[in-house]
């Protein structure tokens, strides 16, 4: 009797797991919602904070120049030019990442997605058409999961070229500031030496 019950109460936790279950599924959503918001607003915090430290580096460069020696205006000059070009190059790639996500141009045409999700593209339609966009995504249950899960797969995409922008922001920002270190030291250029001499 109690192998029969065990068998019983598998077949009935199977039959559980294969159903399907409409609060697990809303879960579902909001995590991955809640997770590319969250991923969204870290690349901008991030790009943030390369912008400000790229802002006062090259400040106090310009501080640097002015007060310099004459002997060693030569080589600050170089290893200014390779930090401010390359703090340049930093910011420009923070700043894309920054720009709000587009859908255009991660392959929504070829495979129809509209992104109507998306308020920059249901922004542009009349009020009649955006009426008739949304009916049709919530004409039945499994057209508003699809709906959702091509508008997650695109934002995702998207989140994925952002992090990518601050990666190569980030590389250019330390190897501007490495190059410069390494030319600043084989040169004997001491900052203390500029401000406190």
């Amino acid at each position: 009797m109690s192998k029969e019950k065990k068998e019983k109460t598998k077949d009935k936790e199977k039959e559980k797991l294969n159903k399907f279950d409409a609060r697990g599924v809303q879960t579902l959503f909001r995590t991955v919602s809640r997770n590319h918001y969250n991923l969204i607003r870290m690349v901008d915090a991030k790009a943030s904070i390369i912008l400000t430290i790229n802002s006062i580096i090259i400040t106090l460069l310009m501080g640097v120049m002015y007060m310099a020696p004459p002997e060693q205006m030569h080589a600050l000059q170089l290893g200014s030019k390779i930090l401010l070009n390359c703090g340049m190059a930093s910011m420009v790639f923070a700043l894309l990442a920054m720009l709000p996500h587009r859908y255009y141009n991660l392959g929504k045409n070829k495979l129809g997605y509209k992104g109507s999700l998306y308020a920059a593209s249901y922004s542009k339609l009349s009020l009649e058409d955006y009426h008739k966009e949304m009916k049709r995504v919530m004409k039945s249950g499994h057209s508003v999961y699809d709906e959702m899960i091509d508008d997650f797969y695109y934002l995702g995409k998207s989140v994925s070229k952002k992090q990518l922008l601050i990666v190569i922001s980030v590389i250019f920002f330390l190897t501007g500031l490495v190059v410069t270190i390494i030319h600043s030291l084989s040169h004997g250029i001491m900052i203390e030496k500029i401000f406190f001499n």
